[in-house]
């Protein structure tokens, strides 16, 4: 057997015990995002806390949310039992929801980030150049054609979804504009801006940021252990929910993600001798924590 193959499997073994049969942590993360999200907005609504307070917290369970979503897309919350792969779906389509994502473009979207990653047929080319013009104009653009029912429509079709995929995002898409306009109608427009839009548009714009821009910055590069970094900061592990550490998921994408810094730690000294790129918090940085 060949260095490359030994390797190989030595990473493959490790992402397996990593591996559980249910990510229960990635199932907890969703519910708690919900009950931030929708708890701080009645907490508001009713005038316990002043609705601030209620942005704030929105805010950031629409910007831990994704997570989940990402870790359906892979079926990483349920990896192993065929009979429940079903959970991943539905995981996956509720953690979209109150970001404007349709689960079944993102997921297909995603896997071909992932065969092309950082090159031309990339489809998170919105998220490459220069760090100014991703924040103030390639990602806005793109969150606000998560809205846009053409755009989504031309996604279907480009992504070839089955007949069951478009039905499930036809109605992801009715039971949104359902929710948007039925909250205007009912004389909640302020607050819907308040508590739910803005914060999406806010905790959205800085997840694109943290998982697509700084790992792969400055996305020149490709192959398993360079296509994207290892970022290592105070307190990166809990702002990036881990996020930091996206080599590992590029490399082994079925281990969830509250368990990519105990396979960092396992197999750092294999990165290191691969020439992975263990940085600080800014692209090309030198590494500022363990």
């Amino acid at each position: 057997m060949n260095q490359t193959a030994s390797t190989t499997r030595f990473e493959a073994e490790v992402a397996r015990r990593h591996t559980p049969d249910i990510a229960w942590p990635t199932i907890a993360l969703l519910a708690g995002c919900w009950t931030l999200w929708l708890g701080g907005s009645a907490l508001a609504l009713a005038g316990i806390v002043p609705i601030w307070l209620g942005m704030i917290s929105s805010t950031l369970a629409l910007y831990a949310v994704y997570t989940p979503v990402h870790d359906a897309s892979h079926s990483a919350v349920v990896p192993r039992n065929k009979r429940l792969r079903w959970v991943n779906t539905v995981v996956g389509t509720l953690a979209a929801f109150p970001i404007f994502m349709t689960f079944h473009i993102h997921r297909k979207s995603h896997f071909i980030h992932h065969a092309k990653t950082n090159g031309p047929e990339d489809p998170d080319t919105f998220l490459m150049g220069n760090f100014w013009s991703v924040v103030l104009v390639k990602t806005p653009w793109t969150l606000i054609n998560q809205l846009n029912p053409v755009a989504i429509w031309r996604s279907c079709q480009r992504l070839k979804l089955t007949a069951s995929e478009r039905r499930q995002t036809l109605i992801a898409c009715l039971l949104t504009a359902a929710a948007l306009l039925g909250a205007v109608a009912a004389g909640y427009g302020l607050e819907l801006l308040l508590l739910w839009l803005v914060p999406w548009f806010v905790g959205e714009h800085v997840m694109e940021v943290t998982f697509g821009w700084f790992p792969h910055h400055d996305h020149t590069q490709t192959g398993r252990y360079s296509d994207t970094r290892i970022s290592l900061f105070p307190g990166g592990d809990i702002l990036y929910l881990q996020q930091n550490l996206h080599l590992i998921h590029h490399m082994l994408p079925v281990v969830p993600f509250y368990r990519y810094r105990a396979v960092f730690d396992e197999l750092r000294p294999t990165l290191v001798e691969h020439g992975a790129r263990i940085e600080g918090f800014w692209p090309g940085s030198r590494p500022t924590a363990a």
